[in-house]
C-alpha cells in the first residue's frame, strides 16, 4: 500500500467532484427555467448531488490516508 498514491487519488477525486459541481451549477444558472426543461434541471441537480458525494468520499479517503501516516509515525517514534 502506497499512502502517497492514495492521497493523490483522493485529491484527484476531490478535484473531479468540484469540477463536476461547477459544470452542473453553470448549466443550471444559465438555463431559462421553462416548463419543458424540468427534466434537464433535475438531471443537473442529480449531478450536483453526485459531485457532493464524490468530494465527501474522496475527503474521507484523504483523512484515512492521513491517519495511517500518523499511525506509522507514532509506531516508528
Amino acid at each position: 500500500m502506497d499512502v502517497g498514491s492514495i492521497s493523490q487519488n483522493a485529491l484527484s477525486g476531490i478535484t473531479k467532484g468540484v469540477n463536476q459541481a461547477n459544470e452542473a451549477s453553470e448549466k443550471l444558472a444559465g438555463r431559462e427555467q421553462l416548463s419543458g426543461q424540468n427534466t434537464n434541471a433535475t438531471k443537473e441537480l442529480v449531478a450536483l448531488k453526485e459531485a457532493e458525494t464524490q468530494v465527501q468520499a474522496s475527503a474521507k479517503v484523504a483523512q484515512t490516508a492521513n491517519d495511517v501516516i500518523g499511525s506509522i509515525i507514532n509506531i516508528k517514534a
